[in-house]
């Protein structure tokens, strides 16, 4: 019976351990997909600098042509003043004139704040550049070695649940259908008492002196009369 309870202490060890690579192997996919969006938010703030400069080139383009425009129709105006025939016609002419004159002020003096803005955005580009490239590989190195990391512990947890079969089926038929069904049950099928702790691990309920006398004892499947688990006494030391 003996090394059928070390048997059983061996499978639990290897049932926790597959939980533990599963619980890692799902984290893994998140904490890469973190580290991608990072890399993305790091990128979009270049590309959101860059673009806006892109913009601002468009913009002052535009409001270059307003102004040609807008001195080509300063120039009719001024060639009509001479065919004028009334006061009031003079005045509304140059009243024109004037009003081009002001919008094309207010737009060179808009064009000169967008060169700013343009100017201030180069200067902090070329090291934004820099360190969007460093943040990306730091990043890009993590990812790597996560991935690395989830391939190694893929090829373990393989080998893990190879371990954790072969074991089961060396149980007798009845241990490994009461094994079974409590995994099935409770999601864990044995729990382990080590040195004088008189508390089932599972449910944490205390197990009377009697019942612990029995478990070092060692010659018999015991069950814990709160959770149902399979109570063993680890003489490993483990």
């Amino acid at each position: 019976m003996e090394d059928i309870l070390d048997l059983l202490v061996k499978i639990q060890y290897l049932h926790e351990e597959i939980k533990e690579n599963d619980l890692r192997l799902n984290e893994t996919p998140n904490k890469i997909t973190n580290l991608e969006q990072d890399i993305e938010k790091k990128n979009a703030n270049l590309n959101q600098k860059k673009n806006r400069i892109q913009e601002i080139k468009k913009i002052c383009k535009m409001k270059d042509g307003d102004i040609t425009e807008n001195e080509s129709k300063i120039d009719k105006l001024n060639q009509q003043i001479f065919s004028v025939k009334t006061n009031e016609e003079y005045r509304a002419i140059t009243n024109e004139i004037e009003y081009l004159k002001k919008t094309n002020k207010g737009i060179e003096d808009e064009i000169l704040s967008l060169l700013e803005e343009e100017e201030e955005i180069k200067d902090v580009l070329v090291e934004l550049e820099k360190e969007t490239k460093d943040f990306f590989n730091q990043k890009k190195s993590e990812i790597d070695t996560l991935k690395k990391y989830n391939e190694k512990l893929m090829e373990k947890q393989q080998m893990t649940k190879f371990m954790f079969e072969d074991n089961i089926k060396k149980l007798p038929n009845d241990i490994k259908n009461i094994y079974e069904r409590i995994a099935k049950a409770r999601g864990r099928a044995v729990c382990i008492i080590r040195g004088n702790d008189y508390v089932c691990t599972g449910c944490f309920t205390n197990i009377t002196p009697q019942v612990m006398n029995e478990l070092k004892k060692r010659d018999k499947i015991l069950l814990c009369d709160n959770c149902g688990c399979i109570l063993i006494y680890d003489i490993s030391g483990k």
